[in-house]
């Protein structure tokens, strides 16, 4: 789960950091960059729906504690407003009315309690040690593959390219797919909205790359 939460946090990062710097006379660019945007929004509403209708009653079924995750879900709540905000935003404005201030304004607005709520997560999913690892493990790897039956054009390659295989020195395997998929998302999945892709931290290849739209350090 840190693993997915760190790809949430480095798309999030990529947004607010290249907002700025996106030419506003680029209307190419600037709808590129909403549509990133939107697919982010998409691919956190996919995962917190996952987790809230198919995990969280997986463990606390496990657990046989009733409302064990209700903490977890009540810090979904406490973003959500911003967080539609945002998505709002990136659905509605019209590349001519592109302001990056605004887009980050509306960033800081669900930022923090965002990323409280995954790390606090991770926390509580460590906590469930003490009851059958297994069958949690079990619940687990439902999750999982809730998550990877996904809209491929718009969020598989967000995933990818928010992943990076040499975080912890590469000892990680994330996402966990035969060595050809990123091929098929790079080059058939991604090829409908090719210029959002830009915007992504890593290759498809889950390779770290520098952002697209960054002011650089003199």
């Amino acid at each position: 789960m840190a693993l997915a939460h760190n790809g949430i946090l480095r798309g999030l990062n990529a947004i607010y950091l290249q907002a700025a710097h996106i030419p506003r006379g680029d209307s190419s660019a600037v709808q590129d960059f909403l549509i990133y945007c939107q697919c982010w929004c998409e691919s956190m509403h996919h995962h917190h729906d996952a987790e809230e209708q198919s995990f969280f009653p997986s463990i606390e079924q496990i657990s046989g504690v009733p409302g064990i995750m209700e903490r977890n879900v009540e810090q979904h709540r406490a973003f959500t407003p911003g967080f539609d905000r945002f998505y709002e935003y990136s659905r509605t404005c019209l590349p001519r009315d592109y302001d990056g201030g605004q887009l980050k304004s509306l960033i800081e607005g669900f930022a923090e309690p965002l990323t409280r709520h995954l790390s606090n997560e991770v926390e509580t999913l460590r906590a469930l040690d003490v009851y059958d690892g297994e069958r949690i493990r079990q619940a687990y790897k439902r999750l999982e593959k809730i998550l990877m039956a996904t809209d491929n054009r718009r969020i598989a390659p967000l995933v990818f390219g928010t992943a990076d295989r040499t975080f912890e020195g590469g000892m990680h395997d994330f996402p966990a797919v035969p060595f050809f998929v990123p091929f098929i998302i790079h080059y058939w999945f991604g090829r409908e909205h090719r210029g959002a892709w830009r915007f992504n931290p890593c290759t498809m290849w889950r390779d770290p790359r520098e952002l697209a739209f960054r002011q650089r350090m003199s």
